[in-house]
C-alpha cells in the first residue's frame, strides 16, 4: 500500500478514519497523514517516518491491534510516545534515538535490532509476556522476542530488564556507572546471608531491603543490568557495600 492509499477520506460530516486489515504500509510519512480514528488488525509497517511526531490515544490501535501490528525499519527519532504503550506491537530494525518513551511497560511488545538512544525515564522490558493483556492476546507465547538491540548510547538509569530477557545478546553502555552480573539468584542468595551478619543495624537494614528490591526488579533474570548508584535507593555507602558484595565471584 503506498502513501497515497493509506490517505484517509473523511466522509461528508464525519470523522476521517482509516481502516486497514491485513495490509503493508510501505514508506508513509505520518507526520503528514490527517485523520481521527484508526482501525487496524494485522498490518505491516514498512520504512514508515514517525520522527519528532506527538503520538496520542489516536494511534493507540497500531499498537494494540490484533492480530498485532508489526513496525520494520520505521523511524521514530524525537517522537513523543508517551501517551500510547507498545501493547503487543512488533519493532524491527528500528531507531528510537531521543524518543520520549518515559512510562512505557513492555509486557507483551517485541523488540530485534532496534536502536535507542539518549534518555529513556521509567521503562520495563521483559521478556515474557505479562500482565492482564497477556493471556488474551499471547496465546501460548511464552516469550517475547528481545535481543539485538543497541543501547549503548541510552540513559538506562530508570530502566529494568526482567522476565527472562538475554542480556548477553544486547549491547549495552558498559562503564563506570553500571553493572552489570550474570548469575544473579546465586549471587543474590549469597550477597543476603553475608548482609545478615554486618554489625550496623541501620546498613543492615537498608542492604536486605536493597537486595529485596533487586529481587523483586529482577524477577526471573539470570543476568542484571543497573546503576550503581541509584537515585532514591539507601545511602551510597549501603549501594558500594552491597555491589561489591554481589560482583564477588561465584562458583
Amino acid at each position: 500500500m503506498s502513501q497515497r492509499d493509506s490517505e484517509p477520506s473523511p466522509p461528508e460530516g464525519g470523522e476521517r478514519v482509516v481502516s486497514i486489515a491485513r495490509a503493508t504500509l510501505r514508506g508513509v510519512d505520518f507526520r503528514k497523514a490527517r485523520f481521527d480514528k484508526f482501525s487496524l488488525a494485522g498490518a505491516l509497517f514498512v520504512s514508515c517516518d514517525f520522527r519528532r511526531l506527538r503520538l496520542d490515544k489516536r494511534y493507540q490501535p497500531m499498537f494494540s491491534a490484533s492480530p498485532r501490528s508489526v513496525f520494520r525499519d520505521c523511524r521514530f527519532e524525537g517522537a513523543d510516545l508517551r501517551r500510547i504503550q507498545p501493547d503487543q506491537a512488533r519493532f524491527e530494525r528500528c531507531t528510537f534515538d531521543d524518543a520520549l518513551i518515559d512510562g512505557w511497560k513492555c509486557e507483551t511488545a517485541e523488540f530485534v535490532d532496534c536502536r535507542f538512544a539518549g534518555p529513556l525515564g521509567t521503562v520495563t522490558f521483559r521478556g515474557r509476556p505479562g500482565g492482564a493483556a497477556a493471556k488474551a492476546a499471547m496465546g501460548d507465547r511464552k516469550q517475547n522476542e528481545f535481543h539485538g538491540n543497541d543501547l549503548r548510547d541510552a540513559d538506562l538509569t530508570n530502566v529494568t530488564f526482567a522476565g527472562g530477557i538475554e542480556l548477553g545478546r544486547q549491547r549495552l553502555p558498559l562503564d563506570d556507572d553500571h553493572i552489570y552480573l550474570d548469575r544473579f539468584p546465586q549471587r543474590l542468595s549469597r550477597a543476603q546471608a553475608e548482609v545478615t551478619r554486618w554489625d550496623v543495624q541501620d546498613e543492615r537494614i537498608a542492604g536486605l531491603d536493597m537486595l529485596r528490591d533487586l529481587a523483586t526488579r529482577f524477577a526471573e533474570q539470570r543476568d542484571i543490568f543497573a546503576p550503581r548508584i541509584a537515585k532514591g535507593g539507601p545511602p551510597a555507602r549501603v549501594q558500594t557495600r552491597v555491589w561489591a558484595l554481589l560482583e564477588r565471584s561465584v562458583a
